[in-house]
């Protein structure tokens, strides 16, 4: 089944807008038997209940009008949480300071974990316990931030 990504990607980039949150990122693909369309929000001071509802309620409502997908799937819209994953070079210039665990291919070794010291030209610099490594998000299979506590 070929679902158009870009239309996908303008009806749920217009339906955040309308809730008044900020699209994070979004996935869409099989789940076990079912499709399913993951719709993560974000805004300044964090995601609340309401406005994953108000965003599920008005995203579905666009894409229901809009039947971009031709078979029947699962809508889930969600905080990307504290522990979020990274998938954009803006994603890892929001966490500058934070720990961060980062798998890689190519580099020495397949995982690294530390303090995100910036972001330089494509690349993570990360200060770990074996030094200060930049890794090229090229190289990048996942990262994640790492959740310290308060």
């Amino acid at each position: 089944m070929k679902v158009p990504r870009e239309k996908l990607e303008e009806i749920i980039r217009q339906g955040a807008a309308l809730a008044q949150v900020e699209l994070y990122h979004w996935e869409f693909g099989q789940h076990g038997r079912e499709l399913r369309l993951t719709v993560y929000i974000d805004r300044p001071g964090g995601v609340s209940v309401e406005d994953c509802a108000r965003a599920s309620e008005v995203i579905s409502g666009l894409l229901d009008t809009a039947d971009p997908i031709p078979s029947p799937y699962v809508l889930e819209v969600s905080s990307p949480g504290l522990e979020r994953r990274l998938w954009e070079p803006w994603h890892y210039e929001r966490v500058v300071g934070k720990k961060i665990h980062v798998k890689v291919r190519g580099m020495e070794k397949t995982s690294y974990e530390g303090r995100l010291v910036r972001l330089s030209e494509g690349k993570a610099v990360v200060e770990w316990v074996g030094g200060r490594v930049e890794i090229p998000l090229a190289q990048v299979i996942q990262a994640w931030v790492v959740y310290e506590g308060e």
